[in-house]
């Protein structure tokens, strides 16, 4: 089935007496782009981060934010203070009070609540240890993510499938409509001759002129592409992998076959279906941005 590309997750775990609390976000995207935040102290984890989510999400831009406090497991803890990144917020905050003239002074808890100043760490914390729990719950924030994508997707596609019925049913309308445009230009033809001089007709110059115009606004072609593009794209509506990109390219192919017909034909019937059905295809292609 197709995904969307929106969709949330959170899952909390715990490692010894710290809890942690993963959030995932994901919003359209062309690529799959994947921001991470993490514990300064996990740094080093982050590749293995991004492994994880690209194994489960191919196409967005996903946001993965890792925080953790004290929770309520067991094990030693120990208050870790970033002295070096303490002195830069003092002074940062020093610089803002002198050039705006603020007259509070710098205090304790402005530096000490800056972000990564004061952290607390398990006593001899293992990282490959905090890794194993750690994947287990950005795999079960992203399996909720999928999940929202998933339900998104249903409804999506439903959409989307009632509207490659409306074109099609369009389409077959324009198709009925072809033989009539030709009949119509033959009468209009005789009547423009006979206004000028009945005797002068020339049955066989007419006759070419017809076969000409015949050639010129067929669309038979373009009737036939177009519902093969419909058939492959309700085909892909069931598809199991990624679709974005395919779906968007049929659209585009359907809406040149339209602009064809739209361009061959002079008929105002049919005019006003063409524009119908490029405002189903136009409905169609703003889906799909939001299709992984």
């Amino acid at each position: 089935m197709i995904r969307s590309m929106t969709g949330f997750g959170a899952a909390e775990i715990t490692v010894g007496v710290m809890r942690h609390r993963i959030e995932i976000k994901a919003v359209n995207g062309k690529f799959c782009d994947v921001k991470i935040k993490l514990p300064q102290d996990y740094s080093s984890l982050e590749v293995n981060v991004q492994q994880t989510i690209r194994s489960a999400i191919n196409r967005g831009h996903i946001e993965i934010y890792v925080s953790r406090d004290i929770g309520s497991g067991d094990g030693p803890t120990g208050v870790v203070v970033n002295w070096a990144l303490a002195e830069s917020y003092y002074k940062a905050y020093q610089s803002i009070r002198h050039k705006f003239g603020i007259g509070q002074d710098v205090s304790l808890a402005m530096v000490t609540n800056a972000r990564e100043v004061i952290t607390f760490q398990q006593r001899d914390e293992n990282i490959d240890a905090v890794w194993i729990k750690l994947e287990e719950g950005i795999k079960a924030a992203v399996a909720a993510v999928v999940r929202m994508r998933e339900a998104e997707g249903k409804t999506l596609a439903v959409d989307m499938a009632g509207r490659c019925n409306a074109i099609r049913e369009m389409v077959g309308q324009v198709n009925k409509l072809a033989p009539t445009i030709l009949e119509q230009y033959k009468k209009r033809l005789e009547e423009k001759i006979a206004a000028v001089n009945p005797a002068e007709i020339d049955e066989s110059r007419l006759a070419q002129e017809i076969v000409y115009f015949s050639d010129r606004s067929d669309i038979t072609e373009e009737v036939t592409r177009l519902r093969s593009h419909l058939q492959q794209f309700l085909h892909f509506l069931n598809a199991e992998e990624p679709v974005g990109r395919k779906l968007d390219f049929i659209v585009q192919e359907m809406n040149r076959e339209a602009n064809t017909i739209g361009s061959k034909c002079s008929s105002a019937e049919v005019a006003q279906l063409v524009v119908e059905i490029k405002t189903e295809l136009e409905k169609l292609r703003e889906q799909i941005q939001n299709i992984e």
